[in-house]
């Protein structure tokens, strides 16, 4: 019996245009007046990922920035962070600006770049969250700006993320993680997190076994969370990695896949509750 069903957004849930479809967002509906929990899981900052939780009423917290951050949006609280040290991202920001590479900082509101270019404003209209030029190198920023940042994000081609990929991983083993949403987006996060991990934390809050988790994912930073995952779909359209990995395969999110995939299992009544907290039980 499936009880938590998390889902990626980008290439996954939302369409071509990065909007929900109202066929998507009813079988998530549904699968909620069934009793099942519902989370977003995604790369995208608070900010972007909170009007799709609204859209949806999403029932259980959010996991985003990769799986460094987990947020329940109906009580603004924060379950879990974890962030770059300060040193690491400095010394990671002047590598990828001596490279000569586009990149953005997140350093826990909002996010900013040097100044914008056309994969800023390509990134911004698929978000709908528009960035902070800072007018200045990202590095020298930071310094002037200290804090630990929650994720940086490299957009080049696939050929340049892949590249800077095995470079970022070589020269620093420890403090961060690399990892592709998109063969152009490099994710650089907090080590020791991902998808899979921070889902395996919201799972256990809720009482939930793996095995009765559904999830969603299109990307390599997917992989964790689809492995964990009793019922890990890949959709069609993702990654090779992603396909290669996950349990099942899901139509393409262009055809409402996972809106799909969850009206099958409903009809097969295979969504159930969350199961009932401990002040429930003693209630009943």
């Amino acid at each position: 019996m499936i009880r938590l069903i998390a889902t990626d957004l980008d290439d996954t849930l939302l369409d071509a245009g990065s909007a929900l479809t109202a066929r998507s967002r009813a079988a998530l509906q549904a699968a909620m007046a069934a009793g099942c929990g519902v989370a977003i899981v995604s790369g995208r900052m608070v900010e972007a990922t909170l009007p799709f939780a609204r859209q949806i009423g999403v029932n259980a917290p959010m996991v985003v920035y990769n799986g460094a951050m987990v947020y329940d949006h109906r009580s603004g609280e924060t379950l879990f962070a974890r962030r770059i040290p300060f040193d690491t991202a400095l010394g990671m920001l002047r590598m990828i600006e001596a490279m000569g590479l586009y990149v953005q900082l997140y350093p826990g509101m909002g996010y900013c770049c040097d100044v914008p270019l056309p994969q800023t404003e390509a990134y911004a209209r698929q978000i709908r969250v528009p960035a902070t030029p800072v007018g200045m190198p990202l590095s020298r920023w930071l310094k002037a700006h200290p804090c630990d940042p929650q994720k940086l994000l490299i957009i080049d081609t696939p050929e340049g993320a892949t590249a800077a990929q095995a470079a970022l991983t070589e020269a620093f083993p420890g403090g961060v993680c690399c990892m592709k949403s998109k063969p152009h987006f490099l994710e650089i996060m907090p080590e020791g997190v991902d998808k899979g991990r921070a889902l395996a934390l919201l799972a256990h809050r809720l009482g939930v076994d793996p095995d009765e988790v559904m999830a969603f994912g299109d990307g390599e930073n997917d992989v964790p969370m689809l492995t964990f995952a009793g019922a890990g779909f890949a959709m069609a359209n993702g990654c090779e990695p992603a396909r290669a990995r996950a349990k099942r395969i899901a139509p393409p999110n262009t055809e409402d896949g996972v809106a799909r995939i969850v009206g099958q299992y409903l009809q097969q009544g295979l969504i159930g509750p969350l199961p009932k907290t401990p002040q429930e039980v003693s209630r009943s």
